[in-house]
């Protein structure tokens, strides 16, 4: 399986959102994350995928802990994914966690995660976590972070979709082909 995550990927990472005392992602009716633009090359990658291999692209995001605020994230998700992808199937591919992402995917199998669960993020601590829980993860550069943090696999936007979908083609295949 292949999860993308949403903020800072398939969304466009705003840091105003995160900063000051009561940060505007974390204001109850504020519905801060149906207000970001998308990542038109991580939006293109992920519709691309999402296409060539049915069934196998998900969406994997981190919300907020209190549940009135996790509610209104996950929606707000929700409706940014219909507004940028119709197509897309939630029912199916779209899980929200206020737990490490490696958790919930491990526990919803009921096994650890293997090779072939790649998980495309911007953040080192989920890329981290997936890798030592036994996934392949995918560092996304979208422009303000940086690969020198991060020893593994890359996808650099200021490449572009095409390149980026090569690059990601060869990851799958090999991961899919080895034993």
């Amino acid at each position: 399986m292949i999860y993308f995550d949403m903020d800072g990927v398939l969304a466009t990472y705003d840091i105003n959102g995160y900063i000051g005392e009561k940060p505007p992602f974390s204001q109850i009716g504020g519905h801060y994350f149906s207000t970001l633009s998308a990542d038109s090359v991580a939006m293109e990658i992920f519709r691309t995928l999402y296409k060539e291999i049915p069934g196998c692209v998900m969406v994997l995001t981190s919300v907020s802990v209190p549940r009135d605020l996790r509610t209104e994230q996950t929606l707000d998700k929700i409706h940014w994914l219909l507004k940028e992808f119709p197509d897309f199937d939630f029912g199916a591919h779209f899980l929200s966690t206020s737990t490490e992402k490696r958790n919930i995917i491990s526990n919803i199998r009921g096994m650890a995660l293997n090779k072939r669960d790649i998980l495309i993020d911007d953040w080192n601590a989920n890329l981290y976590a997936w890798t030592a829980n036994g996934g392949t993860a995918v560092k996304y550069l979208n422009g303000i972070n940086s690969k020198k943090s991060w020893p593994g696999e890359v996808l650099e936007r200021d490449e572009g979709a095409e390149k980026c979908l090569e690059k990601f083609r060869r990851l799958w295949f090999s991961l899919n082909t080895s034993r």
